[in-house]
């Protein structure tokens, strides 16, 4: 009986045994775990991982019963191997709890399924570095791979992240709090050289982090200023990773457009100071943004552009329109300030700033531009409108075609590309205008009753090209050639005999009141090479008189060299004809008399007053016969440029 019993008796104290055991070890936490738990989660990771006592002395503790839980004081894990003594990320008084059903589907290569991490306090130093290494590739996973992690439940009340990207040139101090009342973060530090602040909060945090872009969207507010670009973003957010199912309102400002594009890697011109506002989406690789309202200056723009970041380089494709687009508002991007400003004494009129090459090369764009009106400067009285191009970018080659503007009766046409994938770039523009009214076109303001100077339909065209790294040295190796002229018009009768130093006839035309004179012919046909503008021909001429031009221009240097002649076809008692200089900068002209020819006059003009005062005026009188040649030869250009 005795042998019988004592069988039974180990098999009825075994269960008893197992249960003390095990409730011995709830109630000790397990610690002879620890050490096979940390060589196994060190081994998951690809990183040394460590569990012990924190701040608080309070051991690693394990809980078996109703599914697995583990506290420590303390969770750290290492940087990789070689990069520093800083920890990756640390953790005070932590808690994990997780299923046992979720801990057998992390066999292999599953994800890790808790259902609960808490921690009192969270430190990260996360940094990545030029080729790409980063402190938080905790392991090698394959394309597509699972997530890590995966949480149900989430509870930081404090943390902070150390975040230095090299690769996208970002420092930055963040800190953060996430439980019941939601997700609310601040970041401090550069982004690119500039000063960066952001605020983001969130009444959720755990969906859009976990999430892999099918769950629903969730709010989000971030307000962000990037040195002196600031950007207001109110919206939904369905993952972090990627920032997938991202759809919001923006308000957008800064002091230029360039200054958003360089840390955004978009290609965008240096401009005017401006606002936006609009909404913003993204999903996948597509971002897409439409700009309801764009103050550039003074420019009132809106557009609708979808920005794909697939493929060899990115590439923005949409629409640009608006109300207005100012010349001056582009200034920047060739290094015209936006603003009128003081120029130093021998300072250059053609802006020198060097283009910004490699940028064309960062990204591709196809844009269709329909503006309702373009204003060009101060010099015009009415401005272009409405005008449209296409704006493209391919491959480094930066260019406007199918160009065409309507203004003043006229329009003008063409097509204008900068190829910058060399390193001086190559500009070429062939343009063409017709039916331009120049008494509306240009700015001419007279007197009331008094005729504009200059009135009648403007044609030409031009082809031009050239090599260099700004504006002035595409300008200085200009070459190509510029034909205008005008079938029909007027010119003022009073700036005709003041070009031509009639006194007589100017004071009779200025006593009687200024007319137009119809331009017989009237023709512009200037030579360009290595920067300098030569006339072949530079003509006009009316019933009164022929006023052509000789000389050149120098692109390169901002020098006038011409010689203005005028030949009268009329009798006149008392005239100076001489020709006039135009000489010196660009920035500072000088007209001056040729003085042998008026010498000539004024000479023996005085000799024969000094016999007789009305013999004085005889060499002063002009027969009006000369100018025949360049009659001619304006009439057979112009009858050319007619059938062109």
């Amino acid at each position: 009986m005795a042998r019988r019993i004592r069988p039974l008796a180990a098999l009825l104290a075994l269960p008893l045994l197992l249960g003390a055991g095990f409730a011995y070890g709830e109630w000790r936490g397990w610690p002879w775990l620890a050490e096979p738990l940390q060589q196994e989660l060190s081994r998951r990771l690809g990183r040394e991982l460590r569990l012990g006592p924190g701040a608080q002395p309070q051991a690693l503790q394990l809980q078996l019963w109703g599914g697995l839980r583990l506290r420590a004081g303390r969770l750290q894990i290492d940087a990789p191997a070689g990069a520093g003594e800083r920890p990756t990320l640390e953790a005070e008084d932590v808690e994990l709890r997780l299923h046992y059903r979720d801990l057998w589907d992390w066999r292999g290569r599953g994800s890790l399924r808790l259902a609960l991490l808490r921690a009192a306090s969270l430190q990260a130093d996360l940094w990545r570095q030029a080729d790409g290494e980063a402190s938080w590739q905790l392991r090698v996973q394959a394309a597509g791979a699972p997530p890590l992690l995966q949480l149900q439940r989430l509870e930081l009340p404090q943390g902070r992240i150390l975040l230095r990207d090299r690769l996208l040139g970002l420092n930055a101090h963040i800190e953060f709090s996430s439980g019941a009342a939601g997700l609310q973060a601040r970041a401090r530090g550069d982004y690119r050289g500039r000063p960066l602040t952001a605020e983001l909060s969130s009444p959720v945090l755990l969906p859009w982090i976990m999430a892999d872009g099918s769950g629903p969207a969730l709010p989000l507010r971030l307000v962000l200023r990037a040195g002196p670009v600031a950007l207001d973003f109110d919206g939904r957010l369905q993952s972090l990773l990627g920032l997938q199912g991202l759809q919001g309102r923006y308000r957008l400002s800064g002091p230029s457009l360039a200054a958003i594009g360089d840390p955004l890697g978009l290609t965008l011109p240096s401009t005017a100071a401006f606002r936006a506002h609009g909404s913003l989406g993204h999903q996948g690789t597509h971002w897409q943004a439409e700009v309801e309202q764009a103050l550039l200056g003074r420019s009132r723009l809106q557009g609708s552009f979808v920005y794909a970041t697939e493929g060899p380089r990115p590439k923005l494709s949409g629409r640009l329109g608006g109300a207005s687009l100012w010349f001056a508002d582009l200034g920047p991007a060739i290094g015209v300030p936006a603003e009128a400003a003081p120029r130093p004494a021998g300072g250059r009129l053609i802006p020198d700033r060097r283009f910004d090459l490699p940028s064309l090369r960062g990204m591709d764009a196809d844009v269709a531009v329909a503006l309702q009106r373009v204003e060009l400067g101060p010099a015009f009285a009415e401005p272009v409108a409405p005008a449209s191009a296409r704006l493209q970018l391919q491959d480094g080659v930066l260019s406007l075609s199918g160009l065409d503007a309507r203004s003043a009766r006229g329009r003008i046409f063409g097509r204008i590309s900068l190829d910058g994938r060399a390193p001086q770039a190559l500009w070429r523009a062939e343009l063409g205008w017709a039916g331009l009214r120049l008494e509306q076109w240009l700015e001419q303001r007279r007197g009331p009753g008094q005729p504009p100077y200059l009135s009648g339909r403007l044609d030409g065209r031009l082809q031009l090209s050239g090599r260099g790294r700004s504006s002035a040295e595409l300008l200085a190796s200009a070459e190509g050639r510029a034909l205008a002229f005008m079938p029909e018009g007027r010119l003022s009768h009073l700036a005709v005999e003041a070009a031509g130093l009639d006194l007589a006839q100017g004071l009779g035309v200025w006593l009687r009141g200024d007319d137009g004179l119809p331009l017989q012919c009237a023709v512009a046909d200037l030579e360009i090479s290595r920067g300098l503008v030569r006339p072949r021909t530079l003509l006009v001429d009316t019933r009164d008189s022929v006023l052509w031009a000789e000389g050149q221009v120098s692109l390169a240097r901002e020098q006038l060299d011409l010689r203005l002649q005028v030949a009268p076809k009329d009798f006149s008692p008392l005239t100076l004809r001489t020709p006039i200089r135009v000489e010196g900068s660009f920035e500072a002209p000088r007209l001056a008399l040729e003085p042998r020819p008026l010498l000539r006059k004024l000479a023996p003009a005085a000799l024969l007053a000094a016999l007789n005062p009305l013999a004085g005026l005889l060499p002063l009188m002009d027969s009006g016969a000369a100018g025949t040649a360049q009659q001619q030869s304006c009439r057979r250009l112009l009858a050319r440029a007619g059938r062109l």
